[in-house]
């Protein structure tokens, strides 16, 4: 193989640095000779946002491509929205604890008096 194998394309970031792309395009895929349902069912990453093509991905599409093919290389995993770390639930935030004013007033906890009483929000 004549290029460096990644699974991930290069593109030129900000001052034609080269960095870690999303996905391939449409056109290095077109290429490469892979259609979108087949990098899909590999695993391959695509980017439909993008419009460049350049060469050195194509060379490493194909490359990964073949490699998926004959199983001497796993395709990448996707991870997927069910299975991505959970932190806490929305409505844990910092308001709904009370540790901002605007937290502490939707709260009630400005009131001493009702404070202790469970429907003290409403018993006004």
């Amino acid at each position: 193989m004549t290029a460096k194998l990644h699974q991930y394309p290069v593109v030129l970031g900000s001052r034609g640095t080269p960095r870690k792309g999303r996905g391939f395009s449409l056109g290095e895929l077109r290429e490469a000779g892979i259609s979108l349902e087949e990098a899909r069912r590999l695993g391959i990453y695509v980017d439909k946002r993008r419009d460049t093509v350049h060469p050195e991905n194509v060379e490493v599409l194909g490359d990964l491509a073949e490699l998926i093919r004959q199983g001497k290389l796993p395709p990448p995993v996707k991870s997927r929205p069910a299975e991505r770390l959970r932190v806490g639930s929305p409505a844990r935030g910092r308001a709904f604890r009370g540790l901002t004013a605007a937290g502490k007033k939707s709260r009630g906890l400005y009131k001493v008096k009702e404070r202790r009483h469970p429907q003290h929000k409403w018993a006004k």
